[in-house]
C-alpha cells in the first residue's frame, strides 16, 4: 500500500485533511487500462458527523481520487510510500547477500531432514520444507534482481527500456525531475511487487536485463504448483489427493534449486559464488 494526502471541504464548512490508503496497481497486466485497482474508504467529518465517501483508484499511468462520487472538489497529491516502506526498500536495493540467505536456508533443509521423526509426521514436514525451499527460490530470485538492477543505470534503463509496464508510464515534467530522484525507489517497488513465481514473466527478465538464461526449469515451474499445494491445501491436492513427497523428491528439489542460484551468482556475481559455493548432496 501506499498513501496520498488529500483535502476537501465538507459542507458544514469544516476543512477535512486526511491520509488515505493507495493500492500499487496491477503490475501484471498489459495494458494501462487493465492495471487500475480501487480503493474505496470512509472519512467522517469530525464538526458534524458527516460520513464522506472516498474512492481512489491507481494505474500505471497516475492516481486519481473522488469524493462523494465526484460531489465534492478534492485536492489530493501524488501516492508515496510511508517511511517504514522505504526502509525496507532501501534495505534491498542495499543488501548484497541474497546468495547467503539463500544457502542458509537450505543448509537448515538439509539439517531438519536428518531428524528421526515417525512417518506420519514426517509428511507433515516435508509439505513444509517443501514450501519453504520453493519460498527460498522466488525470495533469492525477486532480491537478486531487485539489487542489481536498481544499483546499476544501464540495468535500470534496460529494464524500463524491455518491460512494458515501464513503457506506458507516463509522468508530468514536474514529476520527472521528481521520479529522478526516487527512481531507485520506483522501480525496487515495482519489483518488490511482481509476483516471482510468475515464471512467465522472470525468466525474460532475467534474459532481458541480466543477459542470464535459465535453460530447462519445468522443475521450478512444476514446485511452485506442488507448493500451492502445500501451502494452501496441507500437501493435497484439489482431488484431496496426497501430492508425492519424499526425502529424496525434496533433496532433488535442494539440488536443482542450488543449480540454478549457482547458474545466476555466476552470471551477475561470479567472484560471490566462488566464494561461497555450498557443495551438493
Amino acid at each position: 500500500m501506499m498513501l496520498m494526502d488529500i483535502s476537501f471541504l465538507c459542507e458544514c464548512g469544516e476543512q477535512i485533511e486526511e491520509t488515505i490508503d493507495v493500492p500499487m496497481p496491477n503490475f501484471t497486466a498489459e495494458k494501462n487500462k487493465d492495471s487500475g485497482v480501487e480503493n474505496f474508504d470512509q472519512i467522517c467529518c469530525k464538526s458534524c458527523n458527516t460520513q464522506h465517501e472516498v474512492y481512489v483508484v491507481n494505474t500505471f499511468d497516475r492516481a486519481d481520487c473522488s469524493v462523494n462520487y465526484g460531489g465534492t472538489d478534492v485536492n489530493y497529491d501524488m501516492p508515496y510510500f510511508s517511511e517504514s516502506d522505504e526502509d525496507e526498500l532501501a534495505w534491498l536495493i542495499q543488501n548484497e547477500t541474497q546468495i547467503d540467505i539463500f544457502q542458509n536456508h537450505i543448509k537448515s533443509v538439509e539439517k531438519i531432514l536428518e531428524a528421526d521423526i515417525d512417518e506420519e509426521a514426517y509428511f507433515s514436514l516435508l509439505v513444509m520444507l517443501y514450501g519453504h525451499v520453493v519460498a527460498a527460490v522466488e525470495a533469492y530470485l525477486s532480491s537478486t534482481f531487485i539489487q542489481k538492477v536498481t544499483n546499476s543505470e544501464e540495468l535500470t534503463r534496460k529494464l524500463i527500456e524491455t518491460d512494458p509496464s515501464f513503457s506506458k508510464t507516463k509522468f508530468t515534467l514536474k514529476e520527472i525531475f521528481e521520479e529522478q530522484e526516487k527512481l531507485k525507489l520506483t522501480v525496487a517497488t515495482y519489483l518488490e511487487n511482481l509476483i516471482f513465481h510468475d515464471l512467465e514473466k522472470v525468466k525474460p527478465m532475467y534474459r532481458d536485463v541480466l543477459n542470464c538464461e535459465f535453460g530447462d526449469i519445468g522443475w521450478l515451474f512444476k514446485a511452485v504448483a506442488i507448493r500451492h499445494h502445500c501451502v494452501h491445501r496441507a500437501g493435497y491436492d484439489k482431488e484431496n489427493i496426497r501430492v508425492e513427497l519424499s526425502v529424496d523428491i525434496l533433496k532433488e528439489l535442494v539440488v536443482k534449486a542450488k543449480g540454478l542460484t549457482s547458474l545466476i551468482e555466476n552470471k551477475v556475481s561470479p567472484v560471490t559464488m566462488l566464494e561461497t559455493e555450498i557443495p551438493p548432496f
